[in-house]
């Protein structure tokens, strides 16, 4: 199965910091939003060379699972 980002907005996340939450559209339809830590944002804008946040509508979920590997890897060396 595969998804897509249908949606993205900016929401408050503990003490005060902004985090984008991405919505994913399934092929079944269903719908998943994923809230990024600022650092998960800031790598998965770079990989999909992305302008804006609005840029990252119709980019594939895997961008999303790359960004979040990346952060993650980065923060356990």
């Amino acid at each position: 199965m595969s998804a897509w980002v249908s949606d993205v907005r900016l929401a408050a996340a503990h003490e005060g910091v902004a985090e984008l939450v991405v919505t994913l559209t399934y092929d079944n339809g269903g719908e998943s939003h994923i809230p990024l830590a600022p650092e998960v944002s800031h790598i998965l804008m770079t990989r999909c060379a992305a302008a804006s946040a609005q840029d990252l509508i119709g980019q594939s979920w895997t961008h999303i699972r790359d960004a979040l590997s990346e952060a993650y890897n980065s923060e356990i060396r």
